[in-house]
């Protein structure tokens, strides 16, 4: 589903990813799913989607260097290291998907990745036969509120006191099954895919390698 133009990858969650994605999950929200909700997902839950998003592979740093550098890590008893730097999840019920949950490290924001995410996942509930994609956000979450109004999602409802803080939500519903609304998503990952490319040079400089 990614272009070959771009860096990024997008793929599948696995169990192996659920460490960095629940690390990255902690840092992101005041009251973060466990790593076992995302495993319950993973391994009992017919009806999910979860998706990682990797980032760019270090261009200077050849195939062969990549195996010594994995197998000096084992010699040193370190954790592989993880490209996985944001993950996106939906649940599919009754031709409806609804996000559950969103996040790119805070590293790595602010260059359109959480947008990629968000339209990996539209891209596949489509795919997936849905007519009509719903999530919540927080009510004084402008930003995601903007991102997700430039997706077409309009507000639907407020869910009060919907987060442990107290705070309320608001349930925010796209329809997507409409021809025009393909055409605008194909609009729109050409937009992106533009500005992503754009942003690599500035990508490479701060993804180091190291052990």
């Amino acid at each position: 589903m990614t272009n070959q133009r771009l860096s990024y990858v997008i793929r599948p969650m696995e169990p192996g990813d659920v460490p960095t994605v629940a690390a990255i999950e902690r840092l992101s929200f005041p009251t973060p799913w466990p790593a076992s909700s995302f495993l319950y997902e993973l391994n009992h839950s017919r009806q999910s989607s979860y998706h990682v998003l990797l980032k760019p592979e270090i261009g200077q740093v050849r195939p062969l260097e990549r195996g010594w550098r994995r197998r000096l890590r084992g010699l040193l008893g370190l954790a592989a290291e993880s490209r996985v730097i944001g993950y996106v999840g939906f649940r599919f019920h009754s031709a409806e998907a609804h996000i559950s949950t969103i996040a790119v490290h805070p590293g790595w924001r602010g260059r359109g990745l959480g947008e990629l995410l968000l339209l990996t996942a539209l891209e596949k509930a489509l795919e997936l036969g849905s007519s009509a994609v719903s999530l919540e956000v927080r009510a004084s979450n402008r930003v995601a509120q903007s991102l997700y109004r430039k997706y077409g999602f309009r507000f639907t409802s407020t869910h009060r006191g919907y987060y442990q803080d107290g705070e309320d939500a608001w349930l925010m519903e796209v329809e997507v099954s409409q021809d025009a609304y393909r055409t605008r998503l194909g609009l729109l990952r050409q937009a992106l895919e533009a500005h992503l490319c754009d942003q690599q040079a500035h990508v490479g400089q701060n993804s180091g390698d190291t052990l």
